[in-house]
């Protein structure tokens, strides 16, 4: 949770009306798969994967 001690935190009421205690002030890392979303640059137009999906390449 990156909370330890001497961490600064927060108390908020969810709306089922339980506390959650959060960070203050931080951005909530990222997850696993967040961290692998991106563009992998500007790769194969539709005219160049139609032809490779039917041999022509």
């Amino acid at each position: 949770m990156g909370i330890g001690p001497g961490s600064k935190v927060e108390f908020h009421r969810a709306v089922d009306s339980s506390v959650v205690l959060v960070r203050a002030g931080k951005k909530r890392p990222k997850g696993r798969f967040a961290r692998l979303r991106g563009h992998a640059g500007e790769g194969l137009s539709t005219d160049a994967i139609m032809a490779l999906t039917r041999g022509q390449a």
